[in-house]
């Protein structure tokens, strides 16, 4: 998110380089089209314009966070659930992997249908949805599905959710910290 895209904000540097992540308070003014959008996310209807919103940049986008706690990825017009957003992943559909796919999943490939054992819950193509796997029910990742419902669990072959967010990205090691209070 640059500086045009995010409006008018505030910026908090650690004193020493490299110690501490830059996160950029955003101003009032700011704050209340994108708590609309995190609420739009569902799971946050507690969320207010008053709610501190801060972003902090990582490659290819930007991490939401509102009150201190991690809830999205900020790529283009886009709000990404992130991992450790349980309340939002919670109302998610889910696609269950075989342990075979995990380590390609959590390596940021896209999820192939011979490694899906089960669909949970009913979306269309485009609709953001959870990646676990199938022997401990790990969230693994943040997917979009390539096609609907119906049509996922019927393929044998080819990419059926494109990898957006996983354990071990960029996104992941600035809120796993976190997500262990």
């Amino acid at each position: 998110m640059s500086v045009a895209e995010a409006g008018t904000l505030l910026k908090i540097v650690s004193g020493v380089p490299g110690t501490l992540p830059v996160r950029t308070i955003l101003k009032d003014r700011d704050v209340k089209p994108l708590v609309e959008q995190l609420r739009k996310l569902g799971g946050h209807d507690a969320l207010s314009h008053k709610s501190r919103v801060e972003v902090e940049e990582v490659k290819g986008g930007a991490v939401v966070f509102a009150d201190g706690e991690a809830l999205a990825i900020k790529r283009e017009a886009e709000l990404i659930p992130v991992l450790v957003n349980n309340r939002t992943l919670d109302l998610l559909p889910t696609v269950t992997v075989d342990m075979g796919a995990v380590p390609h999943v959590v390596g940021g490939a896209d999820v192939m249908a011979p490694g899906v054992r089960s669909v949970r819950g009913d979306f269309q193509a485009g609709q953001f949805l959870v990646v676990v796997d199938e022997k401990h029910g790990k969230r693994l990742a943040v997917g979009k599905a390539l096609l609907d419902s119906a049509n996922m669990r019927a393929t044998k072959k080819g990419r059926v959710v494109e990898n957006v967010h996983w354990v071990g990205d960029a996104v992941w090691d600035i809120v796993k910290p976190a997500s262990h209070s």
